[in-house]
C-alpha cells in the first residue's frame, strides 16, 4: 500500500516509521524544509515532499496514495479536513483540533470520504475501547478512562518529564473539563476529582479530571457517569494547580515584556522538564460497566508500555502512533465502513477492526488486557 503522513513532527515521523516497518510505501509532507531534512536524516527510507495545507492546488497529489494520515498541529488540522472532505478519499487524523469534524460529516458523505478523527492514544485507542465494550450492552452506566504518560520514575521538583506538546500539556491543566453526572453533561476544573489508582507496575498512583471525552460525550449514552482522568505520581495535581492558580499559565503579556505568562512558563518547562535520557512510561485503563439481558457488567481494559529500546523510541511517541497507522492499514486494505466522519468509538463497535487493532498493537509489543466480570 501507498501511504502519505501529512506533518513531520514527532508523531507524523512515528506514524510513517510504523507504516514503512510494515512493508507499505510512504511519503511524509509538511510546509518545513528543516523538518523534512531531519526525517530524512533519520530514515532515508521515508520520501518527503513539501506541502502546504493552505495551497488547496497542492491537495491534487493525495490521489496518488491509498490513505492519508493528518499529524498537524490542532490549530491548522480543521483546514486540512475540510479540503480533503471533498475529495472521496481515506484520512486518518490525530490533529487536536478545538474544532468539531462531525461538521464536515454531510460533505464527507456526499463525496464517499471517510475520516477517522482523534485516533491517536487518548483519544483513539481508549474511544475504540469505549466502543467495543458498549457495543453490545443494553444500556451503558458508567464509562470510566484513565490515561497518562509518566517518566520510568519519578523526578522531582513535578516528578514529571515531557513527552508531547508542552503547550498541549498546560491547555490539558487549565481547560474546563466535560464530563458526565447521572447521565447529564457537567463541567469541573482540570486537576480536580484527585483519586488514588493503580494500573500494572504503578499501584499506588493518582488520577485526576481532564477534558479528553470529546466526541464520547455525543456518541456514547450512559446513565451514570463517564470522564477521563489523567494519571501521575502522588501530588503532582496539587503542584500544578498552585502554578496554575498563581497566573503562571495566564495569556496576558507581562509589563515590560512583549510575553505572556504561559509564553514564558512553556519555555521553563521546555528547558527544565524536557529530559530525553529518562524513559517514559504509558498508563491506560478504561472501565464500562452496563446491562446486558438483565446482567450487571462490567468490561476493562489496560494497558502499560514503556520505552522501545529495540526501535529507541518513546512510550507515548508508539502509544500515540500506533493506532493511527494501524487504522490506515485497516480501512486500506480490508475495512468496508460507510463514508462520512466516523469517530473511533464508532468504528470500534465493528469486531473485525477491534480485534485487527489490538493484535496488530500486540505485534508492535503493545498489549491490551481485556477482562469481564
Amino acid at each position: 500500500m501507498n501511504f502519505i503522513v501529512i506533518g513531520a513532527g514527532n508523531i507524523g515521523s512515528g506514524i510513517a516509521q510504523n507504516l514503512l516497518e510494515d512493508g507499505h510505501e510512504v511519503e511524509i509532507a509538511d510546509k518545513s524544509r528543516e523538518s523534512l531534512n531531519r526525517i530524512r536524516g533519520r530514515n532515508p527510507k521515508i520520501r518527503t515532499r513539501e506541502f502546504d495545507v493552505m495551497d488547496r492546488s497542492a491537495y491534487r497529489m493525495l490521489n496518488d496514495y491509498d490513505a492519508s494520515v493528518s499529524a498537524l498541529p490542532g490549530s491548522i488540522g480543521m483546514q486540512f479536513l475540510k479540503n480533503v472532505a471533498k475529495m472521496g478519499k481515506i484520512v486518518v487524523d490525530v490533529s487536536y483540533m478545538e474544532e468539531d469534524p462531525y461538521d464536515l460529516n454531510g460533505i464527507a458523505q456526499s463525496a464517499g470520504t471517510i475520516i477517522v478523527p482523534d485516533m491517536g492514544f487518548a483519544p483513539g485507542l481508549t474511544n475504540a475501547i469505549v466502543g467495543y465494550f458498549s457495543a453490545d450492552l443494553d444500556q451503558i452506566r458508567n464509562v470510566k478512562i484513565y490515561v497518562g504518560g509518566i517518566p520510568e520514575k519519578p523526578v522531582p521538583p513535578l516528578d514529571y518529564t515531557i513527552t508531547w506538546s508542552v503547550e498541549g500539556l498546560i491547555d490539558e491543566y487549565t481547560r474546563p473539563v466535560r464530563i458526565v453526572r447521572n447521565g447529564t453533561e457537567d463541567h469541573v476544573p482540570a486537576l480536580s476529582g484527585i483519586e488514588r489508582i493503580g494500573v500494572g507496575n504503578y499501584a499506588d498512583m493518582e488520577a485526576f479530571y481532564t477534558d479528553g471525552l470529546r466526541s464520547l460525550i455525543r456518541n456514547i449514552k450512559c446513565t451514570g457517569e463517564m470522564f477521563e482522568k489523567t494519571i501521575r505520581y502522588p501530588g503532582h495535581a496539587e503542584k500544578m494547580a498552585a502554578i496554575r492558580d498563581l497566573g503562571y499559565f495566564d495569556r496576558i503579556k507581562v509589563d515590560g515584556c512583549n510575553l505572556t505568562m504561559f509564553e514564558i512558563s512553556e519555555q521553563i518547562f521546555m528547558e527544565k522538564l524536557f529530559r530525553p535520557d529518562i524513559q517514559d512510561v504509558v498508563l491506560m485503563k478504561v472501565e464500562v460497566s452496563g446491562t446486558k439481558l438483565g446482567r450487571e457488567v462490567t468490561r476493562t481494559a489496560e494497558m502499560q508500555t514503556g520505552y522501545d529500546s529495540s526501535r529507541k523510541r518513546t512510550a507515548m511517541d508508539m502509544a500515540t502512533s500506533l493506532p493511527a497507522s494501524i487504522t490506515a492499514e485497516f480501512l486500506s486494505s480490508n475495512g468496508k465502513i460507510t463514508s462520512g466522519i466516523v469517530f473511533p468509538e464508532i468504528l470500534g463497535k465493528t469486531q473485525n477492526y477491534f480485534e485487527y487493532l489490538v493484535n496488530n498493537m500486540k505485534k508492535k509489543g503493545i498489549n491490551v488486557n481485556i477482562s469481564v466480570k
